[in-house]
């Protein structure tokens, strides 16, 4: 803050030394009296003036570094959000990717031509002896699709329902260990790090060759440092490092690894 009353109290000061050695000179009239006294009041107008400038200067500065904290505050907050943001863009893509990849490598569905009412076929295949595998109770591809679709649109406890439910009747679908892995997603962003964690864990001992295996660590580790098990998830995100180096997981795992204290 700013101060300038010490200048103005000297000024005072001298006026009325001058004042006084008026006085004392012994030649003292009403005229100069009414001078120094006019002198004074001037100067103490302008000290009021000044004090008042310097308030509203002191405000000022007050006010700007009030807004100065604020907008650091808002920019370091925008900031944690845009990379919040950019990592929940980068997860979506691999998963995007993943998905294209499952749906190439599915073997094309083939129509069967269904005789028309009142026809009967010409010939009958002989019976082999062997019985037809049971069909499950429920269109698992469709099931699968459904539940997935649950998730992006945030409705986690219907999406962990229905991957269940496909779990329950198609355990050996080709998706199988992505309801699992998208069953813990589901768990995750509840913030049910617990049973998030059971899920992620399943998968990884379960389906050791699958493409999800390192964002399953990655999420385990996660949710083991949202529950305050540091030690744990420092173990997890070195183990990305060391057996999946070239991932996009085991990248952010080396950015996790430097903000545990």
């Amino acid at each position: 803050m700013l101060r300038y009353k010490p200048f103005c109290r000297t000024a005072i000061i001298v006026m009325a030394v001058l004042y006084i050695g008026v006085c004392l000179s012994g030649c003292v009239t009403s005229r100069h009296v009414d001078e120094v006294k006019a002198e004074i009041r001037e100067v103490k107008a302008q000290n009021q003036t000044t004090q008042d400038a310097i308030a509203r200067l002191d405000s000022v500065i007050v006010e700007g570094a009030e807004a100065d904290k604020k907008l650091r505050n808002e920019i370091s907050y925008t900031t944690n959000e845009l990379q919040q943001q950019i990592e929940i863009l980068l997860e979506n893509y691999n998963d995007l990717l993943r998905v294209i990849e499952q749906l190439r490598s599915q073997p094309s569905v083939t129509h069967v031509l269904r005789d028309s009412p009142g026809s009967q076929p010409e010939s009958q295949p002989p019976d082999s002896g062997t019985e037809t595998p049971a069909q499950p109770a429920i269109d698992c591809s469709a099931k699968y699709d459904e539940s997935f679709i649950l998730v992006r649109r945030g409705e986690y406890d219907q999406a962990i329902e229905g991957f269940r439910e496909f779990l329950q009747y198609c355990p050996k679908h080709e998706n199988a260990e992505n309801a699992h892995y998208w069953v813990g997603e589901s768990y995750y962003a509840q913030d049910k790090f617990v049973e998030a964690i059971a899920e992620f864990e399943y998968l990884i001992e379960n389906y050791k060759s699958s493409v999800n295996v390192s964002r399953a660590i990655y999420k385990a580790a996660r949710s083991n440092q949202e529950l305050g098990k540091a030690d744990v998830a420092k173990q997890l995100y070195q183990r990305l490092i060391d057996d999946y180096p070239e991932s996009l997981e085991a990248s952010q795992a080396k950015d996790r690894l430097r903000d545990i204290k």
